[in-house]
């Protein structure tokens, strides 16, 4: 599997409604081709189910997935906030963004988690420790 990681601004969003597991579960169904859209750019977007609510009345989120060893959750929403959808200069914003990420060696994104713009969420090394 590969390493899972969220953004800074996706975790403030995402301790509030959406748990690590569910997210590590997520992030293995979009490896196997499963996610509701690809959206260009390397980024898609995946509903992930909370607890009590199926998948249509829970989370989406925006994620980049074009990375060889990694999956980045960029933007998160929950359906019944204001709005049909992510906005077009959010799925923008997260393709840039994820394009920085996926252009990221190894190294970098080790960097990206010690200064805390990435967090590591699930993968193989994490769970044999």
């Amino acid at each position: 599997m590969k390493r899972v990681f969220k953004t800074k601004t996706f975790d403030r969003w995402a301790r509030k409604v959406v748990a690590d597991d569910l997210l590590c579960q997520a992030a293995h169904e979009i490896e196997q081709g499963h996610y509701e859209a690809d959206l260009g750019g390397g980024v898609c977007k995946k509903r992930v189910a909370v607890p009590g609510q199926g998948k249509s009345g829970s989370t989406r989120t925006l994620v980049a997935k074009k990375h060889n060893a990694a999956i980045f959750f960029l933007a998160g929403r929950e359906k019944n906030s204001p709005g049909s959808d992510f906005t077009t200069k959010e799925v923008e914003a997260a393709k840039i963004i994820g394009h920085v990420l996926e252009s990221a060696d190894i190294e970098k994104l080790d960097g990206l988690v010690a200064t805390d713009i990435l967090k590591e969420i699930c993968n193989v090394k994490q769970k044999s420790n």
